[in-house]
């Protein structure tokens, strides 16, 4: 389900002739789910470069200032996060034949892709507090892209026909109940907004040790209801044995730690099933959409399927509201 994308090496160059890196010793392409990546090593530090490639996941000179003006207030907040570094003209955004991005210091904090019960609490923990600071702040700058309700609804129209004639498998089947599924849902405007993540999974959690180091990869953020960002992580860190299951306990630990930090409003608990089902149908689509236009990787098409089919069934059984 990860790719390599990259640009040519003169290209690199250039943009790193833009900083005072020191005698850069190697560049290495890394493996993502769309961004154009790369780890660069350089004498005294090593620092990672993220472009934004053409396509669904493209973005604006402008979505990128938004997403750097996010990290900086997080970082003023004390939040764990890694604002770029700036170019000796005191520039963050990189610009390359109309990719945008910027360049970072390399952090060698991982991810724990099996957490712990505590280690999923303390995440939560970080989720409400996240959401806190979040709560009511908009970016100056406009993020165009969004991954709400009425987006996808719209995206899914679009792309219908499309899967339809394609070669996906289970594609009348799949169409259909996603088509049921999305329809149904509907989240008031009254819902607490703020500037979301979306795209809060395990491996944009960054760990040293027992502690979070650091959360990354805000390229999707946008503002919208924090609902659907809380939807989105559980989805993240709840399904376990190859998404096939639904761990009662990894949810309770979440929900545990993000009470500490912030508290869900009564209307939040009500739509807070159907923000789960949400980030799990959003998800199914854009890997359907990566299988049909872009992989044709099996694991991509399994797991649109399985989101589909069984995750959404799963949650169905579940009072989540419960435990918060």
């Amino acid at each position: 389900m990860l790719t390599y994308q990259k640009i040519p090496g003169v290209a690199l160059r250039k943009i790193f002739a833009h900083f005072e890196l020191g005698k850069i010793l190697k560049t290495e392409s890394l493996a993502t789910s769309g961004n154009i990546s790369y780890l660069v090593k350089t004498a005294n530090k090593t620092y990672f470069l993220r472009l934004c490639p053409l396509g669904p996941r493209w973005r604006s000179q402008g979505e990128i200032s938004a997403e750097i003006e996010l990290l900086h207030y997080l970082k003023k907040n004390n939040f764990p996060v890694i604002v770029p570094i700036k170019s000796k003209d005191n520039q963050e955004v990189i610009s390359w034949k109309n990719h945008y991005g910027y360049l970072r210091e390399f952090t060698k904090a991982k991810a724990k892709l099996n957490p712990s019960l505590l280690e999923i609490e303390k995440f939560g923990e970080t989720l409400g507090w996240f959401h806190s600071l979040v709560e009511n702040y908009k970016t100056k700058k406009r993020r165009q892209h969004s991954f709400d309700l009425a987006e996808t609804q719209k995206y899914f129209k679009q792309k219908k026909n499309k899967i339809l004639k394609s070669n996906f498998k289970n594609k009348k089947d799949f169409v259909e109940r996603y088509e049921k599924e999305i329809f149904t849902l509907n989240f008031p405007a009254s819902l607490p907004c703020g500037m979301i993540h979306e795209d809060l999974g395990r491996r944009h959690v960054l760990w040293q040790g027992s502690k979070i180091a650091a959360v990354v990869d805000f390229d999707r953020s946008y503002f919208g209801q924090l609902i659907l960002d809380l939807g989105e992580a559980i989805r993240g860190w709840c399904f376990v044995d190859g998404w096939q299951k639904w761990s009662k306990e990894n949810f309770t630990a979440l929900a545990e730690g993000y009470q500490r930090r912030r508290k869900l409003t009564d209307l939040e608990k009500h739509y807070l099933s159907d923000a789960i089902k949400f980030g799990i149908l959003e998800r199914a689509l854009a890997f359907c959409q990566r299988f049909v236009e872009v992989t044709q990787d099996s694991e991509d098409q399994k797991f649109a399927l399985n989101s589909v089919f069984r995750q959404i069934d799963l949650v169905s059984k579940e009072k989540a509201a419960q435990s918060f």
